[in-house]
Parts: C-alpha cells; structure tokens; sequence
C-alpha cells in the first residue's frame, strides 16, 4: 500500500487537525534507509488499516516544516508519531515493523 504524500500546505489539515493518530515519515527517497523506512511503514499501513494514518513527507531542509523547533526534523528519515494533532514521539533513522517499532506503533493506535 503507497504512503499518501503530503507537503507544508496539506501538513495542518492531514495531521494537525487530525481526529485520530498519524504517522509522518520525513524520507529522502535518495537514501536506503528512507526507502527501507518508507516499506516499513507500508507494513504499517497494511497491518493498521484505518486505525492510524500513515503519511510521507519528502525531507527539505529548507522546509517550514522541517525548520519548525516544535519537530526539529534535521535528518532523513524522521518519523514523527502525532495524536489528535500533539506530538507524540520522535524517531531517527530506520526501524523495520518489529520489537519495539512495532510496539511505539501499537501504543499510538490505543485510545
């Protein structure tokens, strides 16, 4: 399953004023790790259906975004895990959809 794209004008709407948990991925598709993030988070997406969001955002670093201190993405991949709008977790680097992954994952999803 694709990951959904979005950019700095669909960021508000897709994830700040989300009712429920989503997933941004900030991936640089020039890079094996944001490709192997980006598959693991297609797992995710599969595993999770409608339960959480999952969401690309390519990785500028010049970006509104990126610059924003509230995230302080400095590097691809970046995941951020957000619910009802609030940051909720940082993740640096790659993580395949197992262990403690997939725990962070599973403990977004909860009400």
């Amino acid at each position: 399953m694709p990951l959904q794209t979005i950019d700095a004008d669909s960021f508000v709407e897709t994830v700040l004023r989300a009712a429920g948990p989503v997933i941004v991925l900030f991936s640089d598709a020039g890079t094996n790790r944001s490709r192997n993030m980006i598959a693991s988070l297609q797992a995710v997406a599969c595993d999770q259906g409608a339960a959480i969001t999952v969401v690309n955002k390519v990785f500028d670093e010049v970006g509104s975004i990126e610059q924003d201190p509230a995230y302080d993405v400095q590097s691809a991949p970046t995941t951020l895990f957000f619910k009802n709008g609030k940051l909720e977790r940082t993740v640096v680097g790659y993580y395949a959809y197992t262990g403690i992954f997939k725990t962070w994952v599973e403990q977004l999803s909860q009400v």
